[in-house]
């Protein structure tokens, strides 16, 4: 039985691929401006764009880091007695909330940024737009690592830490088999979601001059003026870093759940 819903699921995967590539074929071909359609205008520009799709990874993988940590702060501040502490927190979360993440990186950088830089005497190098930018979207992502981690620590109930004292657990029984199985289960798919909006949502560093992705195919675009066939690049680039992140996480989702 297990064979043959194996066989049913690869051949209905195989026949939503057919289907999704004549769809694609099929807007291709009714593109009015196929006929000038000059995808080989980008090829001298191809290091650059390259390096510009690796900028990407790497900001979004850093801005991921910093931001589960500064979440776990957040998380930590909001459990605090001191309530200025606390009340510190839910201020930042709920201007991040409140801001769009274009509006809050440029005053993040305009405002802050630049004025360091200033006050330390350095230039606005493309490092030092990096830094900042990749800062200030680790900030923004912050109070969303936030509630992960409070949706998280809130589904395990007193009852069940009840549980595993009369049952004898030791500590490390408790968190191998009871609370790390629990919390990985709800800390994944969220994280992983963050995480992809972390890589599209960088293309908006774009505007502070970081030369990320999206900074690079349009400085491909205003030189060529292959508009068109530079968009059409950045949308595959893109799904190249998303789609094998959604399949990474489905993948460790079935594996933790094996794991509990």
């Amino acid at each position: 039985m297990t064979k043959i819903k194996k066989t049913n699921e690869i051949f209905s995967f195989s026949a939503a691929l057919f289907i999704f590539g004549l769809l694609v074929i099929l807007i291709i071909m009714m593109y009015p401006g196929r006929e000038n359609f000059q995808l080989d205008l980008l090829f001298p520009w191809s290091n650059i764009i390259v390096k510009g799709w690796i900028i990407t990874i790497i900001v979004s993988i850093i801005s991921l880091v910093i931001s589960i940590i500064l979440g776990f702060l957040l998380y930590l501040l909001s459990k605090s007695k001191i309530l200025v502490f606390k009340y510190l927190g839910t201020i930042f979360g709920e201007v991040v909330f409140g801001s769009p993440l274009v509006v809050f990186l440029i005053v993040i950088y305009y405002f802050i940024g630049t004025p360091i830089n200033q006050y330390l005497g350095l230039s606005s190098t493309p490092i030092n737009r990096l830094i900042i930018g990749t800062i200030a979207l680790s900030l923004y992502m912050a109070p969303y690592m936030k509630n992960v981690f409070q949706g998280a620590m809130e589904s395990i109930d007193d009852m069940q830490y009840q549980a595993m004292t009369v049952f004898g657990f030791t500590t490390y029984q408790k968190y191998r088999y009871i609370i790390i199985p629990q919390l990985l289960k709800i800390l994944i798919p969220p994280l992983a979601g963050n995480l992809t909006f972390i890589v599209k949502g960088s293309s908006l560093l774009n505007f502070i001059g970081v030369p990320e992705l999206y900074n690079q195919i349009t400085t491909a675009q205003s030189n060529t003026y292959a508009v068109v066939e530079g968009y059409l690049v950045m949308f595959v680039m893109y799904l190249i870093i998303t789609i094998p992140l959604i399949r990474i996480t489905t993948y460790f989702e079935k594996k933790v759940s094996a794991w509990s």
